[in-house]
């Protein structure tokens, strides 16, 4: 056990199977050790897919029932009324699906998953605070840059938020407050810095913050929030680990996600003004942030766990246990999709950006897809070829709606 209290020989493979392990490696082949550690990643990915494809469904069919009920005309119109039903929907498309899926959880998991006790030290927890937020900042800032490039190309991403009007009465604003600072803040934190990642932390802490956060920026499902959503994913798994306490990544998306309410709220009563303020803030947030981080670093001692598990040294089959798994494939298609059809492009640069773009992504699915199936120490699986075929399939829908997007 180590300084953390982490049972390393609990999640290392190669102490109890030492021998064995090194049998397998003199005459190659098939290991059962690596195919059976790579079966339950590969579940895990799976499961995470199926709950993301729950998640557009269920958003789907709310969206239709609203769409087709008597209130539609008071939810297009009414703010606060707006408000009081995107929260109730958050809950159900978000807290719902990652309930479902800790409640599918083997025994073990759950226990991890359970991670609600407060920082350990309230000084840590303070400068994860401002560090966290000043990663929230480059986030948006990475993004507004992504934006530049795009419109280069003749690009635009919408987030098909626009045109939201802020609420004037107490009532609306407190309910504004509580739909996009509070429910995302609690729901999604539950749903990926509880449920996914603390099960992955077995693979490394490291593989468990960058898949939670390619989870959590698939949700988001659009261009405008996905790159974004990443960064600021890596940054609260970052900080949740560090301080033991998923209510740390909790507060730093409470703090940004008001931030952003905050500032619209600002720009529209004052846009002369806005976008200076936002400067100020945005380079005060930085230095802060700059400072608690250096400042964190030198007085957190809880360090990130590494990979002792039999697949540390198969990160690609780590990645293809988890991305690539059929239902992971689907659910990262269906946000490109999104992303799409909420595009315009004006150039035909731009359509080819999104084409070369599309084959990229294509291309790392096969390549660690094919890494995978051509690793002789896992057992031939039918699930190689299926992701394959759904790369191939929704890869190349996804390149011909590109000609679709209208300019």
């Amino acid at each position: 056990m180590d300084t953390n209290g982490y049972n390393f020989y609990a999640q290392n493979d190669a102490p109890n199977h030492t021998y064995s392990q090194n049998i397998y490696n003199m005459f190659g082949g098939h290991n059962p050790l690596v195919d059976d550690r790579y079966s339950q990643l590969r579940r895990y990915g799976t499961l995470t897919g199926l709950v993301l494809i729950a998640s557009v469904v269920m958003q789907t069919v709310i969206g239709t029932l609203i769409g087709l009920s008597p209130m539609w005309a008071m939810y297009m119109n009414d703010v606060t009324y707006y408000h009081a039903v995107s929260i109730i929907a958050q809950f159900a498309y978000t807290f719902l699906p990652f309930l479902a899926l800790y409640l599918f959880s083997k025994r073990e998991d759950k226990k991890e998953i359970l991670v609600f006790d407060l920082p350990k030290s309230k000084e840590l927890y303070i400068l994860a605070l401002f560090a966290g937020f000043m990663f929230c900042v480059i986030g948006n800032s990475a993004t507004s840059s992504l934006s530049v490039l795009f419109s280069f190309f003749e690009i635009e991403f919408n987030s098909g938020m626009e045109g939201l009007a802020s609420p004037t009465s107490a009532l609306g604003i407190i309910l504004n407050i509580l739909n996009f600072a509070v429910a995302p803040a609690l729901f999604e934190e539950f749903a990926f810095r509880g449920v996914l990642l603390q099960p992955l932390r077995k693979y490394g802490d490291w593989f468990a913050i960058f898949a939670s956060s390619f989870a959590f920026a698939i949700l988001h499902g659009n261009m405008v929030q996905i790159p974004f959503a990443f960064i600021v994913g890596v940054a609260l798994g970052y900080f949740c680990i560090k301080t033991q306490s998923i209510w740390t990544s909790v507060s730093i998306h409470f703090l940004n996600n008001l931030y952003s309410v905050i500032m619209t709220m600002y720009f529209e009563k004052n846009p002369e003004t806005g976008a200076f303020t936002y400067y100020i803030l945005t380079a005060s947030a930085i230095f802060i942030g700059a400072i608690a981080m250096v400042i964190f670093k030198k007085n957190c001692h809880h360090k990130l766990r590494k990979d002792t598990s039999i697949l540390a040294k198969h990160g690609a089959i780590k990645k293809f246990a988890f991305v690539c798994a059929p239902s992971m494939i689907v659910s990262l298609f269906i946000a490109v999709d999104t992303s799409l059809s909420l595009a315009t492009v004006y150039s035909a640069s731009g359509r080819v950006l999104l084409i070369v773009l599309g084959t990229l992504l294509m291309y790392f699915l096969f390549k660690w897809t094919l890494i995978a199936k051509k690793d002789p120490q896992l057992k031939p699986r039918k699930s190689y070829t299926v992701s394959m075929v759904l790369t191939a399939v929704l890869g190349g829908l996804a390149i011909l709606s590109v000609f679709g997007i209208s300019g």
